[in-house]
């Protein structure tokens, strides 16, 4: 998933923008609620995916939002579309916090190769569509059924930053637990800050979701990205002298452990209050809520600059799902990394070290790497009990250059994961697949401040129907050699990850083959 190359960018953008989207959404988010209470009634909370009989796997498939990248906020220009239809208007590709002053540079050596038009989605998706078109959503949906996939993870973000004031009508809707402190004298600013950031799909999702009758309802998941430094800056920023000087933040607002450990306990009172509480929520047969966890590690190693183990976090929302008189809930990993003693340098990080402790927003360093073996036997002692992956890029010494390179390293992960918790019956391996990798779109893999990628050559990792329906027949195989521990759950990356070339979502280019292949091997 490359949302660091993209995120420098965005969060000028949001901090600029953030008003005027509020003020322009009130009206149709007023709307969207009344929609979505008037609908929940369709929904059937007693069946459930995860009722299938054992023998049959359960698929789900990650689902990626866009947003808008433009200042204006009168102008959408998606994240998606703005890098597959040109360079001009692609953010990805103009970042200087990822590619250097230049962003990302083309010439003879690395010429630009878009346009990607053969991505454009398929026309009864209405082409290069708007995020959140119900009707282009209701499609996604129906297209999810009955091609076999029983439910998608969607990549969920949070800026912890972003104070708000709930008696400030153009913002009131944001969601705030009831009961928690605000200040009246200043227009009820929330003490506790922290918002859904590219949420608009979900809410049409689900709000599509619970107008469809009970038997074409999808199941979802949330899939917690809080992957990207730009967010972690902006929240080492509040209370600082900058942040002070244009009245961004209040007399005693600082980004301190109490109120780090607060907001997180906010964000899994969300989920319960929004989330947890619908009938199409993914659960486990004993009833908890599944929760995805995208790269643990950019977590863990933020939480350490608290003094904080990521245990302690899984626990706070474990207390606080319970609290709220759920059994839990059960969190499943989404990991991968380098293997290799010389890319350790690139590992999974613990610790976050600011360069300057009085000035922590300056900056700082990832520190205390992990190797994806070191670390994937932690997971089970932080809370997690399963783990998955997004995309694996290689194996020991084997690199993804083609797709039967892919299929071979994610063979070698299968049968070492699947191994290591043979034995264990509380730790589940859901094994991941994917249709390949290529990341031109958005400038190549990986980038450089030089200006230019530097492993251009995993970025034509490219499948076909039958080659995707190999691995998909292999992931099959391997779900159920080890049943019994594993669990038969089989996860695919991705829906719409059109930027790092990773999408079954039907296109001119590949048409239906991808959601055939998954049908034939899986069936409904």
């Amino acid at each position: 998933m490359f949302r660091s190359a993209l995120y420098s960018l965005l969060a000028i953008l949001l901090a600029s923008s953030i008003i005027f989207y509020l003020i322009d959404n009130t009206e149709e988010s007023q709307t969207s609620t009344t929609y979505q209470a008037s609908s929940l009634a369709n929904f059937d909370s007693s069946s459930s995916v995860q009722d299938k009989d054992v023998d049959e796997e359960l698929v789900g498939v990650f689902y990626m939002p866009s947003w808008n990248t433009s200042p204006d906020p009168a102008i959408d220009r998606d994240s998606f579309w703005s890098c597959l239809t040109g360079r001009e208007d692609c953010s990805s590709i103009q970042n200087p916090g990822i590619w250097g002053p230049k962003g990302r540079i083309y010439n003879a050596k690395y010429p630009y190769e878009g346009p990607y038009l053969d991505r454009k989605p398929i026309k009864e998706l209405k082409g290069f569509y708007k995020r959140d078109d119900p009707e282009v959503i209701k499609k996604q949906l129906e297209y999810m059924k009955s091609y076999g996939i029983d439910f998608f993870a969607y990549d969920w973000f949070f800026g912890r930053n972003y104070y708000y004031h709930l008696d400030f009508a153009p913002q009131s809707k944001i969601y705030y637990p009831k009961g928690w402190k605000k200040d009246p004298a200043i227009s009820g600013r929330v003490a506790v800050p922290g918002m859904v950031e590219w949420g608009d799909p979900l809410e049409v999702l689900l709000n599509v979701n619970a107008s469809l009758p009970k038997e074409k309802q999808m199941k979802w998941a949330i899939n917690w990205c809080d992957d990207s430094n730009e967010r972690w800056m902006a929240w080492l920023k509040i209370g600082s002298p900058e942040e002070m000087a244009r009245k961004a933040n209040y007399e005693g607002e600082k980004p301190d452990k109490a109120l780090y450990l607060k907001v997180h306990e906010k964000i899994t009172q969300l989920w319960i209050d929004e989330y947890f509480s619908r009938g199409d929520y993914l659960t486990g047969k004993d009833g908890r809520p599944i929760v995805y966890f995208y790269f643990p590690q950019d977590a863990e190693s933020r939480a350490a600059y608290y003094g904080l183990k990521m245990k302690d976090l899984l626990d706070l929302s474990q207390k606080t799902a319970q609290k709220a008189g759920l059994k839990g809930i059960k969190f499943i990993a989404v990991a991968s990394g380098p293997m290799l003693e010389h890319e350790r340098i690139y590992g999974l990080p613990t610790l976050w070290k600011a360069n300057n402790p009085a000035k922590p927003w300056e900056g700082g360093e990832y520190q205390k790497r992990q190797l994806l073996q070191e670390y994937v036997p932690r997971l089970k002692s932080m809370g997690f009990e399963g783990m998955t992956a997004y995309v694996y890029h290689n194996f020991m010494n084997k690199d993804n250059k083609s797709f039967a390179d892919m299929r071979e390293t994610y063979s070698g992960h299968w049968t070492m994961w699947s191994e290591k918790f043979k034995n264990d019956p509380d730790f589940e391996y859901q094994v991941p697949t994917a249709m390949g990798w290529d990341m031109r779109p958005a400038g190549g893999t990986w980038p450089q401040p030089s200006g230019f990628p530097s492993e251009p050559q995993k970025d034509r990792v490219h499948s076909d129907k039958n080659s995707f329906t190999a691995m998909l027949k292999e992931a099959q195989q391997i779900s159920k050699k080890y049943r019994s521990s594993n669990g038969n759950t089989v996860m695919v990356c991705c829906w719409n990850e059109y930027l790092e070339g990773n999408y079954i979502e039907p296109t001119e280019g590949h048409g239906f083959d991808y959601l055939e292949a998954i049908q034939s091997v899986f069936g409904n």
